[in-house]
């Protein structure tokens, strides 16, 4: 694989330097294209696909405000929907299917240039997904996330935009990973595995990382690096950066549909189920969303099911129509 990858990034400094590969081989790629009839066809299905590329990459440039409206409009709408996932490599891939063979789908993305090109894909609340990057990274998604990925070849960064929360498993690479979301906070990585919680509505992010090294900055410059083990806090409003105590296990416990409960209050309980089960809930006395807390593990298969613990913990009881909870005091 690592010559196939050598033989790739070849191809693709071939065909930059050259104008679309018009102009002189050298021997060592000329002797392989030479070597055998598949070598040749897979020659010209690449060199089709880079000059297709190079033509829609054109009226396709990378717009950041209005990729962010795009990433809100998929979390505010709240339906459920197919998990979207747009790019131009899956526009082409008809033309060369055994490209994605000989090189892997890490190089078939790269031999874009010029204008970035996009992939997008969501989950609703009520869901969860998993997705693999272009550039090997694997992203678990929780409820209500959106994630836009592109390789930008003018700076030679994966840049993505993200929204919601997330586990990454980032693939090692020479190219910075930089994650931005929608508040102003950025995350630069070169391979590494951390949970991102970056919800809009909510007041705090928090990162947590579990291997490598991650680098926050925030508007203003102020920046900080977490090590293994380490978990940030960025407070929006004043836009500061902190280290804060967590457990890792508790941290991921979303990927096992479990929610783990420190002294959690009632109001953060049930933004969370809003999100997990798709559900609206309203707290009729506003009191009790931060009077009454909750310590302890839920891990149970419906809403209602948690709904009833919760009341067997406290105070409280609900009535439910259709995706509508109303909770009060008993």
């Amino acid at each position: 694989m690592d010559e196939q990858r050598k033989l790739g990034e070849q191809l693709i400094d071939h065909f930059d330097a050259t104008d679309g590969g018009t102009g002189k081989l050298s021997p060592e790629l000329d002797t392989w294209i030479q070597s055998s009839p598949e070598n040749k066809k897979t020659f010209r299905d690449m060199l089709r696909i880079w000059r297709g590329a190079n033509y829609l990459a054109k009226s396709r440039e990378f717009d950041t405000q209005s990729a962010w409206q795009d990433v809100d409009r998929q979390i505010s709408g709240r339906q459920r929907k197919k998990q979207q996932v747009y790019s131009l490599v899956f526009a082409l891939s008809g033309m060369a299917a055994t490209l994605l063979i000989v090189i892997g789908l890490q190089f078939y993305f790269s031999i874009f240039s010029g204008n970035p090109v996009s992939l997008a894909a969501s989950t609703a609340y009520g869901s969860r997904t998993e997705i693999t990057l272009p550039d090997g990274t694997a992203v678990h998604m929780n409820a209500g996330s959106s994630i836009s990925y592109q390789r930008n070849a003018s700076n030679r960064q994966r840049q993505v935009l993200f929204s919601g929360e997330g586990f990454f498993d980032v693939a090692k690479s020479n190219q910075p990973f930089v994650i931005t979301t929608g508040d102003g906070m950025k995350l630069k990585v070169l391979g590494t595995k951390f949970n991102l919680q970056a919800y809009p509505g909510d007041a705090i992010n928090q990162t947590a990382l579990i291997e490598g090294k991650v680098e926050l900055q925030v508007e203003g410059g102020h920046t900080l690096t977490l090590l293994p083990g380490q978990t940030a806090s960025f407070e929006k409003n004043g836009k500061t950066l902190n280290l804060v105590q967590s457990e890792m296990a508790q941290v991921l416990s979303w990927m096992e549909n479990k929610l783990y409960m420190d002294n959690m209050p009632l109001g953060e309980v049930c933004k969370r189920l809003e999100r997990w089960y798709d559900v609206r809930i309203e707290i009729q006395d506003k009191m009790l969303s931060g009077s009454i807390h909750y310590s302890g593990v839920l891990n149970e298969e419906t809403i209602i099911d948690v709904l009833d613990a919760l009341c067997a913990l406290s105070e409280i009881q609900y009535t439910m129509k259709g995706k509508n909870i109303i909770i009060t005091k008993k």
